[in-house]
């Protein structure tokens, strides 16, 4: 008897762990990232995105199975334990091994079934339910039935205690949840968001989320720390590249509070680059992810180099963690716009504008080479624009307000409809 108690709860705990795992795993996954997996067709994304629909079946059939795991580990640990402690011919000791057993089945139950799935849910949320999710899937489809002919009981004692509208006892009730508020809906929500940044952070290279080198401040190796201070206080900048001829050999990097106590003990004529650090270098196609775990240890300021040598631009440790949390200000920041909203569907819109965020705003997924909305310009034109310029893509009419030499530096973007 006792060997047939712990078939059925290996059996039951197997299957309980299995759909703890998924269940847990499921709850942790952003929608969105569901849904680019499934996309990408990935193995059990199909499942997976599916399983996030029947949620609240996977959530029934999981404490249904905990709770079948749990009383087979009692009821298996009372039997081994009773019948280990017979020869004793001592009833109380049997009763009372029999207690220790159940309770001890128990603790291994939930060591088995609760505490080691969730936790490597957890871990590494995304495989380990692509992974289940196939498994549980079929799980939840079949016993779903079971989970709901057992809680109809539950909820006809429930209708005679005078509840207006029974629920079931598998349900995640307002009243489990805490009574569910505005407040924990939003933190949810930018839970969810934050989790998909850092999704999408995973996937980016440093020329994505670098400065240009055309909107680098700089300063030549030439340059006093009189120039040098002048500079800091115009940008606001507090860590600027020191450059020999051109932009393309930077030299060094002035951190303002190295100039501090130089122009207390050397005055301010000297020249900057005697006080310059040794700068950084990274290539514009290293993952962004890599950059930050080394910038982290070794310096917050980064030249880019091109394939060429020349100097693509610099990025900040900033510049990374804004990827991630979003635009991060401080007192000394300028506040910019690149996207100002001007009526009738008309957009007003800096050349600097991230393509990703151009298909946010209007819906459209527009694939270009080009990071930025000029560079998409500039790309489908196949030449150097002028004022006025228009092009349509997507169903959008996207024209140049404003350039500087060869650069654009503003669009007007609208719905191609207002052209009729």
């Amino acid at each position: 008897m006792s060997y047939l108690l712990i078939a059925a709860f290996v059996l039951l705990a197997a299957v309980a762990a299995l759909l703890a795992a998924a269940e847990t795993a499921v709850l942790m996954l952003p929608p969105g990232r569901v849904h680019r997996l499934a996309e990408a067709e990935k193995p059990g994304a199909a499942a997976l995105e599916r399983l996030g629909e029947l949620r609240h079946r996977l959530r029934a059939v999981s404490t249904l199975a905990g709770g079948l795991a749990f009383g087979a580990a009692a009821l298996a640990g009372w039997t081994v334990a009773i019948d280990a402690a017979s020869p004793l011919q001592a009833g109380r000791v049997s009763y009372a091994a029999a207690a220790v057993g159940a309770l001890l089945g128990v603790v291994i139950a939930h060591a088995a079934i609760q505490a080691l799935p969730r936790t490597l849910a957890v871990t590494n949320p995304e495989r380990l339910a692509l992974d289940t999710a196939r498994f549980a899937l079929p799980l939840t489809r079949a016993l779903y039935p079971l989970a709901r002919l057992l809680g109809a009981p539950w909820k006809w004692a429930v209708s005679l205690a005078g509840a207006e509208r029974p629920v079931s006892p598998w349900a995640v009730t307002p009243e489990w949840r805490g009574a569910e508020s505005d407040d924990e809906s939003e933190r949810e929500e930018a839970e969810e968001a934050l989790l998909e940044a850092v999704s999408d952070f995973a996937e980016k290279v440093v020329r994505e989320v670098m400065v240009p080198r055309t909107d680098m401040a700089a300063l030549p190796d030439t340059a006093t720390i009189d120039e040098a201070i002048a500079l800091i206080r115009s940008t606001g900048f507090t860590r600027l590249p020191v450059f020999h001829r051109t932009v393309d050999d930077v030299r060094g990097v002035v951190y303002a509070k190295d100039l501090l106590g130089v122009v207390a003990t050397e005055g301010t004529g000297g020249p900057v680059i005697d006080h310059a650090r040794e700068p950084y270098f990274v290539p514009e196609t290293k993952p962004v992810e890599e950059l930050l775990v080394e910038m982290r240890a070794k310096t917050h300021i980064a030249i880019v180099a091109d394939e060429y040598g020349g100097t693509a631009g610099l990025v900040t440790l900033e510049d990374l963690l804004e990827e991630i949390v979003g635009e991060i200000s401080d007192e000394y920041d300028r506040e910019e716009t690149l996207l100002v909203e001007l009526g009738d569907g008309r957009y007003r819109v800096d050349a600097r504008l991230p393509v990703d965020d151009l298909n946010a705003t209007f819906g459209t997924d527009i694939e270009a080479d080009a990071d930025s909305v000029g560079g998409l310009f500039t790309e489908v034109a196949g030449h150097i624009p002028e004022v006025g310029e228009s092009l349509t893509l997507e169903g959008l009419r996207l024209t140049v307000d404003r350039l500087e030499g060869t650069r654009i530096r503003q669009l007007c973007v609208e719905p191609a409809a207002t052209d009729a």
